[in-house]
């Protein structure tokens, strides 16, 4: 009965949105095909957008609705206006994107014309900023294509995997707004999530985070190097690292409670960015031993190796995107900001000057518990 009590939800919705267009554009439900989520990806000279919409046929018999409740349908055409107007009328009824969740842009699209592509979102009135936006490892059409464990709904779980990847520092979770303002902000870069299909379960997997430079996806992050900036940019809640220690073996911590402050600090002519990383610490696993047998000692050693780890994740990051010239840690806005005399000479040949650029990380991570079970005082 949660499917059809949903699916209610989901039409009473529906009913107060078309309700509140005025008589003059009044649309009768029967009119309308829900969007759920939309795939962007280009084939040959077209640009082709997939459409993920609830399948009516799936209540037409009255009872509770079982397994999948959408169907993809796509079309190409000069731009993505152009290929939704198609969409509609292959559809023969109007779109209605009021309860779109996710919008995935293929690796392709986000390498060659995403610029292009953003002046939709900017423009139209079908254009939504709360609605969640990542890159596929490949085409986008594959991950609407995925099974998401015959979720009523795939694209409502690909929302929740970048929510809860966020918190647990494997992914990011970025608004259409969000991604707009990063667009606009001449000080940074964009980034965004990115996405893969799993080819034996056929769900949505996490596989690090795009980094552009000027509106280009240049460098996807690998496991590490995603932690490490998303530690760097205050996004995790719980993650879970793991490091080792000759007489300990492999020991798995969790770290919370992440506050990461910059500033820019200028060395013999020379840009650094100076990073304070404060963290609290709760050990899960050791490999050798038992987690309350440890002594002061040992403790503090394992304190030290965390922060160690921490720092070594965050500088790794720092480099992604500074090698590959992408600012989305912000060190121009930051610049900007702390020394803004010096921003105004590096402007225009900031790109020159950030390959340039140095880091450091201070980490210090506070000890909290040594189980789930114990409290340190």
């Amino acid at each position: 009965m949660s499917l059809l009590k949903n699916f209610k939800i989901i039409i009473s919705v529906l009913l107060i949105a078309v309700s509140f267009t005025g008589c003059m554009n009044s649309v009768h439900l029967k009119d309308l095909v829900v969007i759920e989520g939309m795939g962007i990806d280009l084939k040959e000279d077209k640009v082709n957008v997939t459409v993920q919409t609830l399948n009516a046929n799936t209540f037409s018999s009255g009872e509770s609705p079982q397994g999948n409740m959408t169907v993809n349908t796509d079309e190409s055409g000069e731009n993505i206006a152009d290929a939704v107007s198609k969409l509609s009328k292959k559809l023969s009824k109007k779109l209605f994107f009021g309860q779109n969740k996710l919008i995935i842009f293929g690796k392709d699209a986000a390498e060659k014309d995403f610029k292009k592509m953003l002046d939709y979102f900017l423009r139209s009135a079908e254009s939504r900023p709360d609605v969640a936006v990542c890159i596929s490892n490949d085409k986008a059409s594959d991950i609407l294509e995925s099974k998401e464990n015959d979720n009523p709904i795939p694209t409502e779980n690909m929302v929740y995997l970048l929510k809860n990847g966020q918190s647990a520092g494997v992914s990011a979770y970025i608004t259409v707004a969000e991604l707009m303002n990063m667009h606009a902000n001449k000080t940074s870069d964009v980034y965004l999530p990115v996405v893969k299909t799993d080819e034996e379960s056929k769900t949505a997997q996490a596989n690090g985070l795009g980094l552009f430079k000027n509106d280009e996806l240049v460098y996807i992050t690998d496991d590490d190097e995603t932690k490490g900036f998303l530690l760097l940019n205050n996004k995790v809640k719980n993650c879970l690292i793991e490091f080792k220690d000759d007489e300990l073996g492999t020991i798995g911590v969790e770290i919370s409670h992440v506050k990461a402050k910059k500033h820019i600090e200028i060395e013999n002519g020379n840009v650094k960015l100076i990073v304070e990383l404060k963290s609290q610490l709760v050990i899960n696993e050791v490999e050798k031993g038992i987690i309350t047998g440890l002594d002061k000692e040992k403790m503090k050693r394992v304190c030290a190796s965390a922060d160690k780890e921490i720092s070594r994740l965050c500088t790794k990051a720092f480099y992604a995107c500074r090698n590959n010239g992408s600012d989305c840690m912000r060190v121009g806005e930051y610049l900007a900001k702390d020394n803004p005399k010096s921003y105004e000479k590096l402007l225009d040949e900031w790109d020159a000057y950030y390959k340039k650029v140095d880091f450091n990380v201070k980490s210090k991570t506070d000890l909290k518990k040594i189980s789930d079970n114990t409290q340190l005082d």
